[in-house]
């Protein structure tokens, strides 16, 4: 397994495998990930403990305990913990998929 530490919390690698990837997240309460989208990667997004927010470009999708959302590829989003949280991410096996919007847009006025 893969553990990587993020400001917003960790991710947990649990599946890289040739068909599908599994990830559980760990948001810390009032933290936030980076706005950003897949190019291939879709995603389902379970909640299994927590409160979140999944800002999408026209709406915000509450999700509570024991509920999910399926993200198709190039859906620009962002996860907001209301509450600690632990999510379960199962996914196509593009794990490392993800273009980050603030950094695309730090590129975009450098030039």
């Amino acid at each position: 397994m893969k553990e990587i530490l993020k400001d917003w919390g960790k991710e947990l690698w649990i599946a890289e495998e040739a068909e599908y990837g599994g990830k559980i997240l760990i948001i810390k309460e009032n933290k936030a990930t980076s706005q950003h989208y897949h190019k291939d990667k879709k995603e389902t997004i379970y909640c299994f403990k927590g409160l979140v927010d999944i800002i999408l470009t026209d709406k915000i999708v509450t999700l509570k305990e024991g509920e999910d959302i399926t993200l198709f590829p190039k859906t620009i989003h962002s996860i907001v913990g209301k509450k600690d949280s632990i999510l379960f991410e199962v996914s196509t096996p593009q794990l490392a998929d993800i273009v980050r919007i603030q950094e695309t847009q730090k590129k975009t006025n450098r030039t």
